[in-house]
């Protein structure tokens, strides 16, 4: 079995270095007009994010994982297979904390709810949350509809508790952090999110390796078949540079059973421009170990580790790839 590596101290970086690793970990891998109400297609996304109390299987997985300036991550993972329709929902909450100056932490809540049918994409709800010493700084909501034109992009903001509650009152209990995971996708329905042509993805861009990225980390990295696989990676709220391009191999040969997978990661935006990696374990039975990432930057160096502290239940098919 190949050997897990320990978290490593690293080098001092700044705030934009701790998101970095962060996505690196999990979201690289593998982060004034009228609002017209949202449409009437919405409400079967919805009802598919919203039904899951009928599944044939579901798993639930908690991680835990460091990185530099003391950065704490928490991750829980919820897997649900329905029967009636054969959709899949995956629904990953991230908590992230850091101290990227002395008395100065930070926190990352972000939350990705997708669903899944014949391993296409059919949408993805978002919620990310930063905080600095307690005092909220930015809370979105997005959602993306798949349609013939693409994925369909709708956001629900407000810059303080008074905005949001004048611009989307039905949606006032969730500004709270404290409610942070907490269901919201009814409400946001209900609201009348903005519609958001800017945030959409082209249908051009909208494959069949088309991925999420946290259900890329912490479900589909379970089922790449053992030549490797070429994913898309969409990236949710991204005024441009949408989508990531992966290449997924072997890091190294199987060790009885047990798959490393590694990609490399280059992107701009992110001040990714240098070659990053991010690493993947999946144990015999197909779950994931551990996750590891390594920032390279012109102006710093960093790494992250998350690491699989156990499940309750079971998300994996009999058509799940492992050949």
């Amino acid at each position: 079995m190949a050997e897990i590596s320990p978290p490593i101290r690293l080098n001092p970086a700044p705030v934009q270095a701790l998101w970095t690793i962060v996505v690196a970990v999990l979201l690289g891998w593998a982060s004034g007009a009228r609002r017209p109400a949202i449409r009437r297609c919405a409400a079967s996304v919805v009802a598919a994010l919203l039904g899951t109390i009928t599944a044939r299987a579901s798993e639930v997985c908690q991680f835990a994982g460091t990185t530099d300036y003391s950065g704490r991550i928490g991750v829980t993972s919820n897997v649900n297979e329905r029967v009636t329709d054969g959709t899949t929902t995956v629904d990953v909450i991230v908590h992230f904390m850091a101290t990227p100056w002395p008395f100065v932490h930070i926190r990352y809540l972000m939350q990705e709810i997708s669903t899944w049918k014949s391993d296409q994409l059919q949408s993805v709800a978002a919620n990310s949350r930063y905080l600095v010493d307690g005092h909220i700084v930015r809370q979105t909501w997005d959602l993306f509809d798949r349609s013939t034109d693409g994925l369909e992009a709708y956001r629900l903001q407000g810059k303080t508790l008074d905005d949001l509650r004048r611009k989307y009152p039905a949606f006032v209990r969730h500004w709270e952090p404290a409610n942070f995971g907490q269901s919201w996708i009814q409400d946001y329905r209900l609201a009348g999110a903005e519609r958001r042509p800017d945030l959409d993805l082209a249908a051009s861009s909208v494959g069949p390796d088309l991925r999420s990225p946290l259900a890329l980390a912490f479900y589909w990295s379970r089922r790449i078949p053992r030549s490797g696989q070429a994913a898309t990676v969409f990236l949710p709220g991204f005024k441009k540079d949408k989508r990531l391009d992966l290449t997924i191999g072997a890091a190294e040969p199987s060790r009885d059973g047990q798959q490393v997978w590694q990609t490399s990661i280059r992107y701009p935006a992110l001040s990714l421009a240098h070659a990053s990696t991010a690493t993947a374990w999946i144990s015999t039975d197909r779950h994931l170990l551990q996750l590891a990432g390594s920032v390279q930057s012109g102006s710093y160096t960093g790494d992250g580790v998350v690491r699989l502290e156990g499940c309750d239940g079971t998300a994996e098919s009999p058509n799940d790839a492992g050949g």
